[in-house]
């Protein structure tokens, strides 16, 4: 095979054709076959050409290649305008080379990566710079960057349909109800004609969990020990030579358990795993205490029935020494105010006239988180009468014992003994304790604990402070008296008959409780057995304010609305519940329904015109708004007699206290659905009441708003005015 001489590579690369020309070359034979080619199709029985009509884009494409190519060759003649015309001869030369070179590899498929390779890549320039080094035998510089320049084509829309409305009848509306008939036709009529398949799959079973249920990832970690064998032969041999019965290794043993038992970290920690065993049999009723499953405005079904549901019971523990646990019954509970879930619970005998006593008594702090077993228990050689929470350091509870001393504890120190006890010659009393209310202290930088009072079944009552001494700093703060003349409030029908009062075997009335007043931190009120109510200032010792004769027997309990500082209930042993409002002497509303003396009543905490009321059988619960002749539901829980009843911190939750020594905590269902405005539920409901009275109608109106005061400072009611 012959090579060809310098001369005749030179003459095969001017011979060759140009960019442009072999794209235009192949254009025109794309044209060609495209003309060559027809379409046919048959309508009405004819064949007729549907061929679509040739778009002319050859002059739009030669155009844009025309100006690449001439950008080109316009900056490589500014560029080498300096330059012989020797090297600007080769460099046209390499330029239609490469041109050539890459006109035979497009052709008419084009793309941007191929055209920047044609005109400029580092390829060509190799290939350039090659062959010009045989031509020169000398390196040159390298070509420029040509830059290419995109402009956007027109855009050519094949199909338009705007989404307009038009009204029903016309024209428009006929066709465009005509197009929905046919798109029907073709989606969901009989024009759906297709091929169909049936096909099953299954999906993979994944198990999922709650995040409530997932825990904290633990870290485990390898800690090494060495025991040599030596002292492991050693410690064997010493114990074969103990001479030790069977019997007294298990004593041994047992004794080890016990000290166990009694380590504070060990008592802790079965606590917790109490709580997460208890969680499985009773996390229906925890969270429905918790208030995680509430009836919204949402829900499907709405009845009003006022019904309770028992969540779970508080079972008397087996106290160590105790007496027939199964007859103590519950003399006094309170829920703790820094946490809802804890409440104290006193266990000893109720009223006077139980057939059953017992010599000793406890206390138990339960917590919500474990209904099986108390977290906190207190034992007394007497019987417990009264039991409180602060509600200012949650932590400290006052116990009062049926002998007339009070404690106070640490709940959070469970192996400490008490903070403080009282002493004999503070009370000079022997009578139970059945009361304890805390007085809020002044907030000052003595950081000293809230005193408290005591109110004992004679009549006396103490005020106790916590100082750092084992005893309670006490004073005698009030002494009863039986009640002389007419007080004001109801009037007995002995006083109206103008009949001789018997004389009482004492001077002094029993005490029976004590309430604090919602807003003034100095005011209290004291229950007797008499049937009154005596108003008592903490500033004024020995005597009372103002006295207000309420029932006919002994007055048991007593409780402020919450929407009123001013409104109030009592409930005694005459079977009845009366409303009453400071400034009118006589009740607002009496209620009753059952011939048996009300333990205690108490307004509800979510519903300002709902009261619920506790008897020795049932638990009665009345709505103002309804019907003041009947309680709207009646609820007999268990078989054993109440004893008393305390609402929870939210108010959505009533824990029942009986006989068997035993809680029943329940829930409100069934309720209706709090008001915006409860104030104005409240004034509406006692207006309705009262109509028919024109005397109290006229004193209600006097008084006003008696609610609590507004932001903005107004004292009448803004809300609803009775008509």
């Amino acid at each position: 095979m012959a090579r060809k001489t310098f001369s005749d590579k030179k003459k095969s690369h001017i011979s060759r054709v140009t960019y442009t020309s072999a794209l235009g070359k192949e254009i025109e034979n794309a044209i060609l076959w495209r003309d060559a080619l027809e379409v046919h199709d048959i309508v009405h029985g004819k064949s007729v050409v549907v061929t679509p009509k040739y778009i002319d884009a050859d002059r739009k494409v030669k155009l844009l290649f025309r100006g690449i190519s001439t950008y080109a060759e316009d900056h490589i003649r500014e560029m080498t305008k300096s330059s012989s015309a020797q090297s600007l001869n080769s460099r046209r030369m390499s330029m239609n080379s490469v041109k050539a070179k890459s006109s035979t590899r497009l052709g008419v498929k084009l793309s941007l990566d191929e055209i920047i390779q044609a005109i400029g890549s580092s390829g060509s320039l190799h290939e350039f710079h090659n062959y010009y080094h045989e031509l020169s035998h000398a390196k040159s510089k390298p070509l420029p960057f040509i830059k290419v320049v995109l402009r956007k084509s027109p855009a050519y829309v094949l199909y338009h349909q705007n989404s307009v409305t038009v009204p029903k009848g016309s024209e428009e509306g006929e066709a465009v109800e005509h197009d929905n008939r046919i798109y029907d036709y073709l989606t969901i009529g009989k024009g759906k004609i297709r091929r169909r398949s049936d096909a099953e799959t299954q999906t993979v079973g994944v198990l999922k969990k709650s995040r409530i249920e997932s825990t904290v990832s633990k870290k485990f970690s390898e800690k090494g020990a060495y025991v040599s064998f030596f002292e492991m032969f050693d410690t064997y041999q010493q114990l074969l030579k103990t001479p030790m019965a069977l019997n007294e290794r298990h004593s041994v043993s047992t004794g080890v358990l016990d000290l166990i038992a009694k380590n504070p970290q060990f008592s802790y920690a079965a606590m917790v795993v109490e709580r997460i065993l208890a969680s499985n049999c009773y996390h229906e009723g925890q969270r429905r205490y918790r208030n995680m499953e509430v009836p919204t405005k949402m829900a499907k079904y709405a009845e009003y029935k006022y019904s309770l549901n028992l969540l779970y019971r508080l079972l008397q523990p087996k106290f160590q020494g105790g007496y027939d646990f199964r007859r103590k019954a519950i003399s006094a509970m309170s829920f703790c105010q820094g946490n809802g879930d804890l409440i104290a619970v006193a266990y000893g005998f109720y009223s006077d006239a139980s057939k059953v006593t017992v010599p000793n008594g406890n206390v138990c702090v339960w917590s919500m988180k474990n209904p099986q077993n108390p977290e906190r228990i207190y034992s007394y050689p007497v019987p417990v009468s009264a039991v409180e929470f602060s509600p200012f350091l949650p932590f400290l509870i006052a116990v009062g014992l049926y002998d007339g001393s009070v404690q106070v504890r640490n709940i959070s120190k469970p192996d400490y003994p008490p903070v403080a006890i009282s002493q004999r010659s503070v009370l000079l009393s022997c009578e139970p304790v059945m009361a304890i209310q805390w007085i809020r202290q002044q907030q000052d930088d003595t950081l000293e604990a809230d005193p408290f009072l005591a109110l004992t079944r004679d009549g006396k009552v103490a005020k106790f402070r916590i100082i750092p001494s084992p005893y309670l700093l006490g004073m005698r703060q009030m002494e009863l008296l039986r009640v002389e003349g007419n007080p004001e409030g109801l009037q007995s029908k002995s006083f109206m008959m103008n009949e001789e009062k018997s004389l009482d075997s004492g001077r002094h009335a029993s005490g029976l409780h004590v309430v604090m007043h919602p807003l003034q931190d100095d005011i209290y009120y004291i229950l007797t057995d008499e049937g009154c109510i005596q108003k008592c200032s903490l500033n004024h010792t020995h005597h009372y304010l103002e006295m207000l004769k309420v029932h006919e027997g002994s007055v048991n309990h007593m409780d402020f609305s919450p929407w009123s500082p001013k409104l109030f209930l009592t409930c005694g042993n005459d079977w009845t519940i009366r409303i009453w409002l400071e400034g009118i002497y006589q009740p607002l509303i009496t209620l009753c329904d059952r011939y048996m003396p009300v333990h205690c009543a108490m307004w509800s905490r979510t519903h300002s015109t709902v009261i619920i009321a506790v008897n020795r059988d049932t638990v009665d619960i009345w709505d103002l708004r309804r019907t003041l002749l009947a309680p709207i539901s009646t609820i007999n829980i268990d078989s054993s007699f109440h004893t008393l009843a305390r609402l929870s911190i939210c108010g959505r939750s009533l824990a029942i206290g009986n006989e068997r020594g035993n809680v029943l905590m329940c829930s409100f269902e069934h309720m209706p659905f709090q008001s915006h405005n409860q104030y104005a539920e409240l004034e509406k409901a006692l207006y309705n009441a009262i109509k028919l009275s024109p005397t109290l109608m006229q004193d209600l109106k006097n008084i006003g708003y008696f609610g609590y005061k507004l932001e903005d400072g107004h004292s009448k009611s803004v809300y609803w005015k009775y008509k």
